[in-house]
């Protein structure tokens, strides 16, 4: 099993109203939540660790969970609310006003946080609960218990307003990739976590933290994987953009599945992937987040959306 670890939560995404004003209509998401029913589409065996409210909003991210197949028992359940996320589009980019106090999905303590068992074999980490406490610590804890042993792959998905003490944060991304296999940035979030510079020299730079593989995503210029033998680049397919709700996240869910279809979810054959089951996985994941950017919000194709 894959276990993803992190946020879900509303995206209330713009819509006109019939008389012309605008609303906002709510679709369940969160970065680690859509990584999760995106592997849960593509067929991947997938399980969800956040907090849940048992609100109406809680009930909208349940059955979508169910819907995707993915298995939510590990899910930490409450009477707090669920947080909500306001998304303006800018050109078909997304901006965020996050509502996350007190809500179920942050008020979570390393206690919470379930012991997997031999069935899970990778755990995947990300998003906006790594930016704020106390749910940060919790997630970090369970990283650095679960690691041993399994593939970790990790997301910062770097949003700078949201991050309040920039020093915690970056020494917590820095304990987590520690022991990490696989780490996914934007080419921004590379900027911000390395500072100005040569892109590949960024990315070796953070893979010497770590990782044994870097994925920069570059939008319309497509993905790079940086590891020790070198870097392959896949091409962004090519389709009219909607909007770019979920996008990275898709990505995450179909190199992941990608890899496990290859059977390279392993630790020491990470450190030694070889390029044509990198670029098959590299190439899920940007045909993956094509269709996802092809459509309005977060909403992952299913596999037989996709080449074999």
């Amino acid at each position: 099993m894959i276990l993803c670890a992190g946020e879900a939560l509303i995206d209330m995404l713009p819509r006109a109203l019939p008389d012309g004003t605008a609303g906002f209509a709510p679709v369940a998401g969160g970065a680690v939540f859509n990584t999760a029913v995106a592997l849960g589409r593509l067929g991947a065996d997938v399980g969800l660790v956040t907090g849940l409210s048992r609100d109406l909003f809680g009930e909208v991210l349940m059955t979508a969970l169910a819907a995707a197949d993915v298995d939510s028992d590990m899910a930490v359940l409450s009477d707090r609310p669920t947080t909500l996320a306001f998304v303006t589009l800018t050109d078909g980019h997304a901006q965020y006003a996050f509502y996350d106090e007190n809500t179920a999905g942050r008020m979570l303590a390393p206690a919470d946080m379930p012991d997997p068992g031999p069935e899970v074999g990778t755990l995947f980490f990300g998003g906006i609960s790594l930016a704020v406490e106390p749910c940060a610590a919790a997630y970090e804890a369970l990283c650095l218990k679960a690691a041993a042993g399994r593939v970790v792959m990790l997301d910062p998905n770097i949003r700078p307003g949201f991050i309040k003490d920039e020093t915690t944060f970056r020494a917590r991304i820095d304990r987590m990739l520690a022991v990490t296999d696989i780490v996914k940035v934007s080419d921004e979030d590379l900027a911000w976590l390395m500072g100005p510079g040569d892109l590949a020299e960024s990315a070796a730079a953070l893979r010497a933290r770590g990782p044994a593989v870097v994925c920069v995503t570059r939008g319309g210029a497509g993905v790079e994987a940086h590891t020790a033998t070198g870097i392959t680049h896949v091409a962004a397919e090519a389709v009219e953009v909607v909007d770019t709700v979920g996008a990275g996240d898709t990505f995450n869910a179909g190199f992941l599945a990608g890899l496990a279809e290859a059977g390279a979810l392993d630790k020491d054959r990470l450190r030694a992937l070889d390029a044509p089951v990198l670029t098959s996985a590299l190439r899920l994941g940007a045909q993956a987040a094509a269709i996802t950017v092809s459509r309005a919000g977060a909403n992952p194709p299913w596999r037989d959306e996709l080449p074999r």
